[in-house]
C-alpha cells in the first residue's frame, strides 16, 4: 500500500512539472485546431503524460483512503469517475495526435463531464477524511472547472490551475506517506 502511495506522489509532482511545461510550450507556440507543427505535438504528447500521471496519482490516493469508513463506496467513486475521465481524455488526445488535428469533441465533453463529476467527489470525500489536507479536496472541487473558464483570460491558466492541484496532491501523499510510515519504525519490538 505505501508504494502506491508514494507513486501516487511521485506522479502528481510528475504532472505538475508536466503541466507547467504545457503551459510554457502553449505560450510560444499557441495549439491550433490543425496541428501543424512539431510544438502541436509536443504539447500534446506532454499533455497525454499528464493525464497519465494524474491517473497514478489518483491511484495514489485511492491507495492512501481505502478501507477507512469515511472513505467508503462514495471514495472509490469518485476515484473511478476520475480515472474513467482522465482516460476518456487521454484517448482522444491519443487519437487526436494520430489524425494530425482535434477530433471527437463530443467524446473529450463527455470525458470532462465525468471528470468533473468524479473530481467534485472526491474532493468532498478527502475533505471529509481529512487525511490529505484540506486545500487538496477544494482543489480538487474547483481547479478543473474554473480552469475552463480562466483559459478566457489567459490561454494556459487551466494546466497552471492542474499543476497546482496536482504538485499539491504529489506533496500531500508523500508527506502522508512518510507519516504512515514514522510509527511503525518507532515502535518497539513486541517480546513473546
Amino acid at each position: 500500500m505505501l508504494s502506491k502511495i508514494k507513486w501516487g506522489g511521485l506522479a502528481g509532482l510528475v504532472a505538475a512539472l508536466l503541466f507547467v511545461l504545457s503551459a510554457i510550450i502553449n505560450q510560444l507556440s499557441p495549439v491550433q485546431t490543425t496541428y501543424d507543427s512539431a510544438a502541436s505535438y509536443l504539447y500534446r504528447g506532454v499533455v497525454l503524460a499528464c493525464y497519465i500521471g494524474v491517473i497514478v496519482a489518483v491511484l495514489g490516493i485511492h491507495a492512501l483512503h481505502r478501507g477507512r469508513p469515511k472513505y467508503g463506496r462514495l471514495g472509490t467513486a469518485g476515484a473511478a469517475l476520475t480515472i474513467a475521465g482522465y482516460s476518456i481524455i487521454a484517448l482522444t488526445t491519443v487519437l487526436s495526435i494520430v489524425q494530425g488535428h482535434a477530433s471527437l469533441l463530443t467524446l473529450r465533453i463527455a470525458g470532462a463531464l465525468i471528470l468533473l463529476i468524479g473530481s467534485a467527489l472526491l474532493g468532498v470525500i478527502i475533505l471529509r477524511a481529512r487525511l490529505l489536507p484540506w486545500w487538496c479536496g477544494v482543489l480538487l472541487i474547483v481547479a478543473f472547472p474554473l480552469g475552463h473558464f480562466a483559459n478566457e483570460v489567459f490561454s494556459s491558466a487551466e494546466n497552471l490551475l492542474l499543476a497546482l492541484l496536482w504538485g499539491s496532491v504529489g506533496v500531500a501523499l508523500l508527506a502522508r506517506r512518510q507519516e504512515v510510515t514514522e510509527p511503525v519504525a518507532t515502535q518497539p519490538a513486541q517480546t513473546g
